[in-house]
């Protein structure tokens, strides 16, 4: 038997290549390096090396560093209460919206939505140069930071800002460090007043830190996620990097009770804690889905800062990151600590006092409100023909809404109908009520649609009655 007359093929590494001073292409020359990407704000390259010469990469006198092009994961994804957590509204009344600030959403791009509005973006990923999002954690996250305010869907924090989509993440969640790199140098470039990481990774990077102190000596605010390696007893130092790095805010996850996620990281570095816990937000396909994680509380903080930027155009990142800091809810032990950090963010707002720090009780936040009259209390039923429906079918809900005292029917009530896929999907719809007191939904369902159960959900508000509420579930099959 004959072989081919070839050279056995050397194995090769992606690395990452850090150098002390300039970046010196004849050490890479020398060992036969092939340049992936190189970067303007760092002394650093991504470049494909034999394996067998990195040994003598690191020797070299003018390489500071050389580490692998490793890849990271999105940090988890397991009328939305957190934006009341966080006093949101409160900010928008005093016409704080993040007007004129630019936020880069490093991720896995954003998707087209009826609720969303993206000022410009960027590819980073190999596979495409859309940044279009095939993943969905991306589009979620631009929806917390800046849904926009227009009476349908959701809002985010900052519904005034410039979101732009940076992608660095591939359909699957993960991204090369270079990418990353390459996404924070552009954000820089392009003078971004803020930057979302939400992902992160165990391991340390010395190009990676650079690249973030960088853009924060640039006067940007770099903010990610703690990670979601953390544990019911709220013990070790779990907190992922870039989160780690003192340049970089690192923000942990608690629920509608203001507890942390059993999920979220603890550490000496978690600066603050943001609502992550059944996180409603844009999705893909112009729907909306539930998502939990510190990749869902990450953008809480980076909306809150565009709302501090608008209120204080003046101030330097460092100024806004103490503000942001010292106007928190201090949950937990008094003082920062290692479950919450500095304590709950707090959107700004307009008021002759400032804010309350103090630790509420049961370390929930209250909101003063005027005495108000007494309000009509609802009745709100869910029908449909079926329980049981094959693909394919048509589903017709109707909403039928009463005054529970009279039990008369209320005309020109609103309602939102929420609908909970299998996988957590959610559709919404809006429709008023008519003379009957009645508002009818139409769910046409095809192949596409997933098998088994769909949770249904009506919202009601009408002046002079509280708000009512209404759930059924149906079944495909």
């Amino acid at each position: 038997m004959f072989t081919p007359a070839t050279k056995a093929e050397k194995r090769t590494d992606r690395v990452i290549v850090v150098f002390k001073d300039k970046i010196d292409k004849k050490i890479l020359d020398q060992v036969n390096g092939k340049i992936e990407q190189s970067f303007h704000n760092v002394s650093a390259v991504s470049v494909q090396v034999p394996s067998e010469d990195i040994a003598a990469l690191k020797k070299n006198k003018n390489v500071f560093a050389v580490e692998q092009d490793q890849k990271l994961k999105i940090a988890g994804q397991f009328e939305d209460w957190g934006m009341k957590d966080i006093k949101a509204p409160t900010a928008w009344k005093s016409n704080y919206t993040g007007k004129g600030v630019k936020v880069a959403v490093l991720d896995s791009g954003i998707s087209k939505h009826a609720d969303l509005q993206v000022a410009g973006g960027v590819s980073f990923t190999s596979y495409t140069k859309s940044y279009a999002d095939d993943n969905g954690h991306g589009t979620h996250v631009a929806g917390i930071i800046g849904a926009k305010n227009n009476g349908i869907g959701v809002v985010g924090v900052a519904p005034d800002a410039s979101l732009y989509a940076v992608k660095v993440l591939d359909s699957k969640g993960d991204g090369y460090l270079s990418d990353i790199i390459s996404g924070i140098d552009w954000s820089i470039k392009n003078h971004m007043d803020v930057i979302n990481l939400s992902f992160g990774t165990p391991e340390n990077s010395v190009a990676l830190q650079q690249i973030v102190d960088e853009a924060y000596d640039k006067g940007i605010l770099v903010v990610a996620a703690a990670g979601n390696e953390g544990n019911s007893a709220g013990t070790g130092n779990t907190v992922d990097y870039p989160a780690k790095y003192s340049s970089v805010i690192a923000v942990g996850a608690v629920d509608q009770n203001n507890k942390r996620g059993t999920f979220s990281a603890t550490g000496p570095d978690l600066e603050v804690v943001a609502p992550g816990v059944n996180v409603l937000s844009t999705y893909m396909d112009n729907e909306f889905a539930y998502m939990s994680g510190t990749s869902m509380a990450a953008p809480f903080v980076s909306g809150t800062l565009a709302l501090l930027k608008q209120a204080n155009p003046t101030l330097t990142n460092i100024k806004l990151r103490e503000k942001l800091d010292s106007s928190v809810i201090d949950l937990g032990v008094k003082g920062k600590d290692a479950l919450y950090g500095f304590g709950l963010i707090q959107a700004p707002y307009l008021t002759s006092t400032h804010l309350n720090t103090t630790k509420p009780n049961d370390a929930k936040t209250k909101i003063p409100t005027d005495k108000v009259k007494a309000k009509k209390d609802t009745t709100t039923i869910i029908t449909t023909h079926k329980k049981v429906y094959s693909l394919g079918s048509t589903v017709w809900i109707t909403t039928k809404v009463i005054d529970k005292k009279t039990n008369k029917p209320i005309s020109k009530a609103k309602i939102t109908l929420s609908i909970n896929s299998p996988k957590g999907k959610i559709k919404i719809i809006h429709a008023t009520t008519n003379t009957s007191g009645s508002a009818s939904f139409k769910m046409t369902t095809n192949r596409n649609y997933q098998k088994g159960n769909y949770k249904l959900k009506t919202k009601v508000t009408k002046a002079g009655y509280t708000r009512g509420s209404s759930v059924k579930t149906i079944k495909l099959y």
